[in-house]
């Protein structure tokens, strides 16, 4: 999906999804935080992003089918259109439903992958993968902490990106959702 200028979706928030990352991601930089391990950063976020999935898929479900009279939903956008490309290769503007709740969609998944990434990071946290891979692979520098804190990096991007886009839909739910033009009264 495309903003009207043409720049990706994701892109939109990049800025905000990086700094936040960055500030996420010094503490264990400078410190022996835990971060992948049992009751880790990840781990306890993983427990929070659990409970979100619900939140999305019930915004999304409810989006879905809240009744056309409530705003223009099934009206395309007008102001900051959002365009995709079809099956067919043509680029179609998007209803404020369809918006929201591919935007929802997207929230839902993202969530559910960082739940079951930390899971998965607090089992195998105990290997050193890091160190086994570069030991075999013949380097004599431990570049292992860099490693390390670009993974926290690229997670915390993900992690820091979904709380933009939570904000940015919360915002659309609450004031944009519910926006309907302006009509002019006749009188009696």
């Amino acid at each position: 999906m495309k903003d009207e200028s043409g720049r990706a979706l994701f892109l939109r928030n990049g800025l905000a999804a990086i700094l936040i990352a960055i500030i996420l991601t010094l503490p264990f930089g400078f410190t022996d935080a835990n971060y992948f391990g049992d009751k880790g950063f990840l781990d306890r976020f993983g427990g929070f992003s659990a409970v979100l999935t619900g939140f999305y898929i019930a915004a999304l479900v409810g989006i879905a089918s809240f009744a056309p009279s409530i705003g223009d939903l099934d009206e395309q956008i007008e102001v900051g259109k959002i365009t995709r490309i079809d099956d067919d290769g043509e680029s179609e503007n998007l209803t404020r439903r369809q918006y929201v709740c591919s935007m929802f969609g997207y929230l839902s998944f993202v969530s559910l992958f960082i739940s079951v990434f930390a899971i998965f990071s607090a089992i195998f946290s105990s290997f050193h993968v890091i160190d086994i891979i570069f030991n075999v692979a013949g380097f004599r520098i431990n570049f292992s902490f860099v490693i390390y804190l670009l993974a926290i990096f690229f997670i915390n991007l993900i992690i820091s990106h979904m709380v933009v886009t939570t904000c940015h839909g919360l915002y659309y739910l609450i004031d944009r959702l519910y926006a309907k033009k302006p009509k002019l009264l006749l009188r009696e």
